[in-house]
């Protein structure tokens, strides 16, 4: 293992690596359910192909999705211990404890600590609260954050997005004659917490119906439990739960949960919630970024909202964000939302500078990318960076990836991973050279000393040959269907648009163009993006040659354009405004040489 030391002249533009070609997977589809639901529901021959491949077994199900209900949500009651929580917060309120909620520095914590205290705002109670610090604390509870909010008087701690592996830090605050409320859904350990009530749909021996919830879902639904437990006149409580669905979606999206079930409502309400909420710091960021007119989708969280959530818990103090989610002061609220976007572009700056030490490092070591598990170490690289990093790598190179930050002799860093391989299996068969280590298949922290490295790198290597196949390896891109230009009619992206939102779960949908030709020459957009104007033969639309756009294009993708005959397509159709004219564009996944003629 080579670690990269840090401020090091590096060549301005290291050449990348090619990534290897994706496979390209069609999803079968059901002839007959496919012309169920196109009869049934009257829908576009595309929409009806693109909604018979999801995951809806009959009518029922199909008139669900399409029609995300509140009335579907389920009875938080039905959650193992949300009986022993509701009942030890009612006694808390009503001898006049102090209450504290102990949250966790991401999107998903931030929104679950907000929304807890806002609901106890609602309820004429304000409670402590403490956000850990990543360099500081790292992840969870940790006893120095038990012992701060001792001193400062709290009697109950409710765990948000966090909890279900503190085992020590829970029975450090019983010592010291605290109870917790644990409020989590991160799957638990071999030992449960000896806490008060362990709230956390993924526990084994819970009968909740829905198992997927974000941190801010499982504390809604302590919200709404509470709230029924204290008799509030029903109409009056609903108004007020319903003014939280934004902080839902929020940070449900922004944790990357699956959009199916309940998350669906959750995600589909709340966005039209953040549309017009009334929080002055979520306004003041949605001003800021320029979207108030517009229609806030999933992608409108996930790349412009929750980066700037998130930005301050990377690289700073998570109670920032916070204090943006809690305002409602108009000017603090626009000074924040401008500090936050500061925070963010520096956090991106950090991420492009190791982003590219790590592909000077693949320049200089081609060879590492031929192990089935990409390691990389680097002098000084910010913790609050390398997932980030690794993500990338990942969907660069179609491998599992970890990047590593080393400082004092130890090294410490995140994994991401691949379908067919478990992340968090593998470092338990590495433990031997690993500090502390946690997390789940596709993604995982660790630490080490750096002097074990190599063996490290060795070891979880000599795993990924055992268990990835070169299949597994070969980055893959599901085609949702394949369609004709003709097809791609705003019409038909009307009806696509009632599969919102979009995200992990749901993915938008991609199609296929096969058989394409180039009607003009190619563009390059602001240096980096490749626009296109493609025709199919026999297409007949009248709106002429379809616009596609590869946002951050691969180098070596404009020459495959320019020199193959025809070219298959695969991308998103989305709607596009221009001077009041509304068309259907492309936005571009992959291209691939044509095997069609004429």
């Amino acid at each position: 293992m080579q670690i990269r030391p840090g401020a090091v002249q590096m060549a301005a533009n290291p050449v990348l690596p090619a990534p290897p070609r994706k496979t390209w997977r069609f999803r079968a589809i059901c002839e007959e359910r496919l012309a169920f639901v196109e009869r049934k529901f009257g829908l576009t021959r595309l929409a009806a192909r693109l909604l018979a491949g999801r995951d809806l077994p009959d009518a029922a199900s199909v008139e669900s999705f399409l029609n995300p209900s509140l009335l579907s949500l389920h009875d938080p009651m039905r959650m193992r211990d949300m009986d022993r929580a509701v009942e030890r917060i009612a006694q808390a309120l009503a001898e006049g404890e102090r209450i504290a909620v102990y949250g966790d520095y991401d999107v998903d914590g931030l929104t679950a600590t907000a929304l807890l205290v806002r609901f106890f705002k609602w309820l004429g109670v304000e409670v402590l609260t403490h956000i850990p610090h990543r360099l500081n604390e790292g992840y969870g509870m940790s006893l120095e954050g038990v012992d701060l909010l001792h001193s400062r008087g709290a009697r109950l701690i409710i765990t948000v997005d966090n909890g279900i592996s503190c085992v020590n830090e829970i029975a450090h605050a019983r010592d010291l004659g605290m109870d917790v409320i644990v409020t989590d859904h991160h799957q638990p350990g071999a030992e449960l917490p000896e806490a008060t009530a362990v709230v956390d749909p993924s526990r084994p021996d819970c009968p909740y119906p829905f198992q997927d919830l974000s941190g801010v879902g499982v504390a809604f639904k302590l919200a709404h439990a509470v709230a029924k437990r204290l008799g509030k006149p029903e109409g009056e409580a609903k108004a007020f739960l319903k003014s939280l669905l934004d902080l839902v979606a929020l940070g449900t999206i922004a944790d990357v949960a699956p959009l199916v079930g309940e998350n669906r409502v959750f995600a589909l309400h709340g966005l039209r919630a953040l549309e017009r909420t009334e929080k002055a710091g979520l306004r003041a960021m949605i001003q800021m970024l320029g979207i108030k007119e517009k229609q806030i989708t999933g992608e409108t969280v996930a790349f412009l909202l929750g980066p700037r959530l998130n930005a301050p818990g990377r690289t700073g103090d998570p109670g920032d964000s916070l204090e943006l989610l809690l305002s409602d002061d108009d000017a603090r609220a626009r000074q924040l939302s401008k500090f936050l976007d500061r925070l963010n572009e520096e956090r991106r700056a950090r991420e492009e500078e190791v982003l590219a030490e790590v592909l000077e490092i693949l320049q200089r070591r081609p060879d590492l990318l031929t192990d089935p598990v990409l390691v990389v170490a680097g002098e000084g690289w910010h913790l609050g960076i390398v997932g980030i990093v690794a993500s990338r790598l990942v969907d660069r190179f179609g491998r599992p990836a970890l990047v590593l930050g080393v400082e004092d002799g130890v090294a410490r860093g995140s994994a991401r991973g691949v379908d067919g391989f478990d992340l968090c299996d593998a470092l338990t068969e590495c433990a031997e050279f690993l500090t502390t280590y946690g997390g789940h298949k596709m993604a995982a922290g660790l630490c080490l000393p750096s002097e074990d490295l190599e063996a490290f790198g060795r070891a979880l290597n000599r795993i990924g040959a055992e268990r990835l196949s070169a299949d597994e390896l070969t980055p893959a891109l599901t085609i949702d269907a394949s369609a004709s230009i003709d097809e791609l009619s705003l019409q038909a992206l009307q009806q696509i648009d009632c599969m919102r939102p979009f995200g992990f779960g749901n993915p938008s949908p991609v199609v296929a163009l096969l058989g394409c030709r180039l009607a003009a020459p190619p563009l390059t957009v602001g240096g980096k993006h490749l626009k296109m104007r493609l025709t199919q033969a026999g297409a007949t639309s009248r709106e002429g040659p379809v616009t596609a756009i590869w946002f951050h294009c691969p180098p070596h993708v404009r020459d495959l354009v320019v020199d193959s005959p025809r070219i298959d397509v695969a991308g998103t159709p989305r709607r596009n405004e221009w001077q009041g004219r509304e068309s259907v564009e492309m936005t571009i996944k992959d291209i691939r040489p044509s095997e069609r003629s004429g």
